[in-house]
């Protein structure tokens, strides 16, 4: 369902968002009596020789066949390649997952026209998307192997004895020392309260209901009263919008304190449209979803609502609410504009809010958010027509309605944090929403990961960096990125369309971005336990998982807002580091690039540079690129939104842009009635753009990289030249598949073409593919960088 929405101007899309049972006894000890481990240890023994001597023959076996391969294909490799064969372990594995994921059929499938079907199809085959999830990729499986690695960091002592950087345990001061060892327990303590199932049953939905309670003594109504929000309900009303924000909980309009887009060092109140629960407002005129919402919201008013009148009138309630939202979703911007800063930025006074909003009252609830020694004057209001839509909505709206509704979006938020079946439908619902059986659940640790990770993310970051990451591959990281921006300057140098003066303010901006890589070192460092402890602070974190959650949404908004007043710290990420993704930021004019994208199989260290370039380069392409889409290019060197662009380079490239949009719109995914629904090519434009001139600024950088010391061979994959696989290992990184619900909802909210459609319109935008496969026309489709 529909989560709290983000500030307009941030760039946070992903680029692409079973364990054996141990047989123990009650006290945790190995169920196996004394008297037969004598016996067991024999044969123990006898099967650990047997197994040692197969493993040595398969290994001389599978190293010899890789000689003779590699003897056979110095003999018929294709003009241009290096006879050198890198036969190293990770040589060999980066291969082997290759010809995994690669067709069956790989030597006769036309690369031209169907690229994702000869990388991709052997991944398809070997992975079905997992119960608990609703799509499953390449970058699914790197979030997996990160999740695993956070759990075992949870679940295992102190690392004491690390020694694998600078701040490692055995390299700090004692001081340090024990402010990391406090930090460590703090994140443990958060997941084992997460963990402690047995509690939460016991618990239930009491600490929700006190929540709820609340939000009935703000708002409160008479009992069976019908009659409509009036002048006189809209303090009251303004109050429990208020009660809502600082819970973390949205409301009619989201609300939030960022970077001014005209002023990037000023941190600004934003205002922008919130209100529906379903993902897209295209949800609302769909009569069997909304049938089936309207049955799960029944069910959990039937047990949440705080009075006998409202519990008897449930079902009433909830089709009432249905009906409210369904108003909100008629006047909600569509997404393409709500991410256009040419559409979505409008100033405000504060006061005038209130005017254009009455019932909602903006103005009181943001003098009360902000802090005591700010003056709040202004804000950015995003579509003001909307604030001013909603509010006559509201007004037009009986009270129980809107009690009911304001406790739903509480209800909604805070469900996660508790157990038992008055909240069991939301979860059926959504996993039905995306496709998936109503009664899945993830298993218990991957939740309570997930929970510690948002929680209390740079904490656990510190000690994922010291499981995962390197200096080395941060200074390769920076060498990409820098072969990167190399590459876009020569690029823009060379464009026609473009004028002289633009261009010169273009390689300003480029040579100006700031590049973050791997994890911060300010706000906070996380290298430095103290500077982490005083981040936290005043954040309590206890055995109880619900006033834990409770306390960290709090901190949060109250962290978020004192900001106001100050300038914008510029040393802060949007993601924690073990994340798989990255972004660009347009008023930071920063790319980001987190360590857990930094991972095989898009990054690693000994392999040829093919790999890394095809994937990670492409990537790190890709978020420069969103510097010159149809959004970042509003952006100048210092991230000001402002007009630095010529009339004839923004019909130059309006003019291009235009053919992304009509060779996307014609990409489909199988609709809900069996009819084609297609892309929208206006709100994928800008990752469009960014995925075309990723890979057409990677690949110049990996042949200018490799023009002096050419890359390797990987065994058995003879059948390509390198500059072939450079692409393989581009493709390879978008493998995936997704349920049909998913890939529905995918086509209204995400600004991502689905991951076929990425591979498929890239690589017909890139003349280096079609010239790298001989592919009948070089020309590319679309391009601009």
């Amino acid at each position: 369902m529909a989560e709290r929405t983000q500030p307009p101007n941030d760039e946070r899309a992903p680029l692409l968002g079973g364990t054996e049972n141990n047989h123990t006894d009650e006290n945790g000890n190995d169920a196996t009596t004394f008297a037969s481990l004598s016996a067991q240890f024999k044969t123990w023994r006898r099967r650990r020789w047997i197994s040692l001597i197969v493993s040595v023959f398969l290994i001389i076996a599978f190293i010899v066949i890789l000689f003779l391969s590699g003897v056979l294909s110095r003999a018929r490799r294709k003009p241009g390649m290096n006879s050198s064969l890198c036969l190293t372990p990770a040589c060999i594995h980066a291969a082997s997952e290759i010809l995994y994921n690669l067709s069956p059929d790989y030597q006769t499938v036309d690369a031209c026209t169907n690229f994702d079907t000869l990388v991709c199809a052997g991944f398809n085959d070997r992975h079905d998307i997992p119960q608990d999830r609703s799509s499953y990729s390449t970058g699914t499986v790197m979030s997996e192997n990160g999740q695993s690695t956070l759990r075992h960091i949870l679940e295992s002592p102190y690392p004491t004895t690390s020694e694998h950087s600078s701040f490692s345990p055995q390299n700090l001061v004692k001081f340090a020392v024990s402010s990391d060892e406090d930090n460590f327990r703090m994140i443990q303590e958060a997941y084992n309260s997460c963990m402690n199932e047995t509690t939460l049953q016991k618990i239930g939905v009491s600490p929700l209901v006190s929540l709820i309670d609340q939000v009935v003594t703000s708002f409160p109504i008479a009992e069976g009263a019908s009659d409509p929000v009036g002048i006189a309900d809209y303090a009251a009303l303004s109050d429990t919008v208020l009660l809502l924000e600082k819970l973390g909980v949205s409301s009619f309009v989201g609300l939030g304190a960022g970077a001014d887009d005209k002023n990037p060092d000023v941190v600004i109140i934003q205002a922008y449209p919130a209100g529906l629960t379903l993902p897209s407002p295209e949800y609302y005129q769909d009569n069997d979803t909304l049938s089936s919402y309207q049955s799960m919201l029944a069910e959990v008013f039937a047990s949440l609502l705080p009075s006998n009148s409202s519990r008897a009138s449930a079902k009433n309630l909830a089709q009432s609410v249905i009906d409210l939202e369904k108003k909100i979703a008629a006047i909600t911007p569509p997404p393409e504009d709500q991410s256009d800063v040419t559409k979505y930025y409008n100033i405000v006074k504060l006061d005038d809010a209130g005017k254009i909003g009455p019932a909602i009252g903006l103005n009181s609830v943001i003098k009360a958010l902000v802090p005591e020694n700010y003056r709040a004057d202004t804000l950015l209001l995003a579509f003001p027509e909307f604030l001013a839509n909603v509010s006559a909505i509201v007004s037009s709206t009986s009270k129980s309605t809107v009690q009911s509704y304001l406790i739903w979006q509480l209800v909604n938020a805070y469900s996660d944090y508790v157990e038992g079946p008055e909240v069991q439908p939301i979860t059926q619902f959504s996993n039905v929403l995306s496709g998936k059986d109503p009664n899945t659940k993830s298993e218990r640790w991957k939740t309570c990961v997930s929970y510690v990770d948002s929680t209390l993310g740079w904490i656990l970051s510190r000690f994922y960096i010291e499981a995962a990451f390197s200096d080395d591959a941060k200074k390769y990281g920076d060498q990409i990125i820098m072969d990167i921006k190399h590459q876009f300057i020569s690029k823009l140098g060379g464009l026609s369309w473009m004028d002289d003066s633009v261009k010169k303010l273009a390689v300003n901006k480029v040579n100006n971005i700031d590049q973050k890589i791997g994890f911060p070192t300010t706000s906070p460092n996380i290298t430095n336990p103290d500077a982490l402890q005083a981040y936290y602070s005043g954040l309590s974190i206890s055995d109880s998982f619900f006033n834990n959650s409770l306390s960290s949404n709090t901190w949060e908004i109250s962290r978020s807002w004192s900001a106001l007043g100050k300038p914008v710290d510029h040393g802060e990420w949007g993601m924690q580091a073990d994340i798989v993704n990255a972004y660009y930021n347009p008023v930071g004019n920063e790319i980001v690039f987190p360590a857990g994208i930094m991972q095989f199989p898009v990054f690693e260290l000994g392999l040829p540079n093919y790999v890394s370039y095809g994937a990670f380069a492409s990537v790190a392409g890709h978020e420069l690129s969103h510097a010159f889409d149809n959004s970042g290019r509003h952006y100048d060197e210092h991230g000001n939104f402002t007009d630095w662009w010529t009339n004839n380079t923004v019909q130059e490239f309006d003019k291009r842009a235009d053919c992304f949009v009509d060779q996307y719109s014609n990409f489909t995914v199988q609709g809900n009635n069996g009819e084609p629904l297609h892309v929208n090519g206006r709100l994928t434009l800008g990752e469009n753009i960014a995925d075309a001139g990723g890979v057409s600024a990677a690949f110049a950088a990996w042949k200018e990289r490799t023009a002096s010391a050419p890359d390797e061979s990987l065994p058995g994959l003879d059948f390509f030249t390198h500059e072939q696989l450079f692409f393989v290992f581009y493709g390879n990184w978008w493998c995936g598949k997704a349920r049909k619900e998913q890939a529905i909802q995918a086509i209204y909210t995400d600004p991502h073409s689905p991951a076929f459609a990425r591979v498929l319109g890239t690589t017909a935008n890139s003349r280096a593919f079609r010239e790298s496969f001989n592919c009948p026309v070089k020309e590319p489709t679309c391009e601009l960088w």
